[in-house]
């Protein structure tokens, strides 16, 4: 899809253990885009990474890839909650 980027957030690093014990680091950029609508999505691990050094700026317009899916979770208090994801999986800059 077509969309002007509105916000780009800074890379995020968070450790976690795996079952394994061992420290893993899982890796996340968001960005903020428009196509009508707007939405929130991200690019995750390697892609995080790679989009991070595109240097993206708000205003630009590129063609975004991305994965939607829901997923259900249950709350500190055990009730379902079901929520939206957009992973962003290509990014591909047309103007400044």
């Amino acid at each position: 899809m077509v969309v002007k980027i509105i916000k780009v957030f800074p890379l995020v690093e968070r450790e976690w253990t795996d079952r394994n014990g061992q420290t893993q680091i899982f890796k996340s950029k968001g960005i903020l885009f428009f196509d009508g609508n707007s939405y929130y999505g991200e690019a995750l691990q390697e892609k995080a990474i790679e989009f991070d050094d595109m240097d993206l700026q708000t205003g630009e317009v590129a063609i975004i890839d991305c994965e939607c899916k829901a997923r259900s979770y249950k709350d500190s208090k055990g009730i379902e909650r079901i929520t939206n994801e957009i992973t962003i999986k290509h990014i591909c800059r047309l103007w400044k």
